[in-house]
């Protein structure tokens, strides 16, 4: 039918597809299994079958028209170049099958001008994009209704691609980890008793956010962890200590060296945790623990690196404490004093896949007050970034 440009293959599959739609419909009725569902499911699917049709033969009758068209001198497509693609090649993809096209034509020296980086035409890029430009006169609807749809599902691809992309490289604010460590105390009071014991910790759990201003060298992470500790065995007395839960809460401002991959960072710390009350040991012979809260004053440097396609991050940072107090487990200890002291800490992670990463951790406690107390613990976990 060549006043609606449509092949006779379309027009077949329109003609079916109304049958089809009629004769569920009358099975539907006559077999007394109709409901107003299924009814206006059909409909719909039939409206769009008319739908797509009609934009189908829109976008032929609108050819037809720019054909016929004086004011409509080319039509401008951007194309990709296939592999061993040729400007002939390329121009067969929109133009009618009898269509004989030479270099005289408007069109082709059209397209050869306004594409100056090719030097030659047989041999063309792969991948590199040209601006082709074709007479109205020559185009087959039908070809270009496939360029249209291959087009929109190339655009597609890229759309997710990019979306994916973006994603990954979207900043991740928040964090969740968990950790294993063992640790070492020696805690020393020359006057009354020494302890050495072990306080490992099979359970670590935190959460780290992280804000970054938008186009700012600088950012802002804090974090908040509880650790569960295993009964603590010592050199002093047969029987093991429960240990209550430790945690720690920080926050620290973070600044991007510029035109380097260091960040220094400096901020606040908070501890609680456990200690020995020596006074139990030397007048009842008996272990008790006294609770420690400290607050500390910290600087530290961070550095990311690669080593092989591994993403890593070195932290290494210092702590004074500035305040803390002590919460006696033994009512006749004299000595109500409180410790005071420094904090290392060196801190390793690496990205495995995406949002996942494991890491390491180590850090020392130097302090002094009632008793002398080192404390050195080792740790590695994983965690998730979202």
């Amino acid at each position: 039918n060549t006043e609606l440009l449509i092949s006779g293959d379309e027009f077949l599959i329109f003609l079916l597809e109304v049958r089809s739609f009629f004769r569920y419909l009358h099975s539907m009725i006559f077999d007394r299994v109709v409901s107003m569902k299924n009814v206006l499911l059909s409909l719909i699917l039939f409206l769009v079958s008319v739908f797509a049709f009609s934009q189908d033969n829109a976008l032929i009758k609108n050819m037809q028209d720019l054909a016929n068209s004086d004011s409509v001198k080319f039509l401008k497509v951007k194309v990709v170049v296939y592999k061993k693609d040729t400007l002939g090649k390329i121009l067969r993809r929109f133009v009618r099958d009898d269509s004989i096209i030479n270099r005289k034509e408007a069109m082709v020296d059209r397209t050869l001008k306004s594409n100056p980086h090719v030097e030659d035409w047989r041999n063309l890029k792969t991948g590199s994009v040209l601006n082709i430009y074709l007479d109205p006169k020559f185009i087959d609807p039908v070809k270009m209704k496939k360029f249209r749809k291959d087009v929109k599902k190339v655009a597609n691809k890229i759309e997710k691609k990019v979306k994916k992309e973006r994603e990954k490289d979207k900043v991740k604010n928040w964090s969740v980890y968990y950790m294993a460590s063992l640790g070492s105390f020696t805690q020393q009071n020359d006057e009354i008793a020494k302890v050495d014991f072990k306080q490992n910790s099979p359970l670590t759990i935190g959460t780290m956010y992280t804000y970054y201003p938008e186009s700012k060298k600088y950012s802002i992470a804090s974090s908040l962890y509880f650790s569960y500790l295993l009964a603590a065995s010592s050199n002093v007395g047969a029987e093991d200590v429960d240990v209550p839960l430790e945690f720690g809460v920080n926050s620290y401002y973070q600044h991007r060296i510029k035109d380097s991959t260091y960040v220094i960072y400096g901020g606040a710390d908070f501890e609680r945790f456990s200690t020995f009350n020596l006074a139990s040991v030397e007048q009842n012979d008996s272990l008790e623990l006294d609770q420690n809260q400290m607050g500390f004053a910290t600087v530290g440097i961070s550095k990311a690196f690669e080593i092989g396609k591994k993403a890593l991050l070195f932290k290494a940072s210092i702590s004074q404490s500035l305040f803390s107090s002590r919460t006696l487990g033994y009512s006749e200890d004299e000595d109500t004093s409180s410790y005071s002291g420094q904090k290392l800490m060196l801190f390793l992670v690496s990205t495995i896949k995406e949002r996942f990463f494991v890491s390491g951790l180590f850090k020392y406690h130097m302090l002094s007050g009632p008793s002398d107390v080192t404390v050195m613990r080792i740790g590695m976990g994983c965690g998730y970034f979202f």
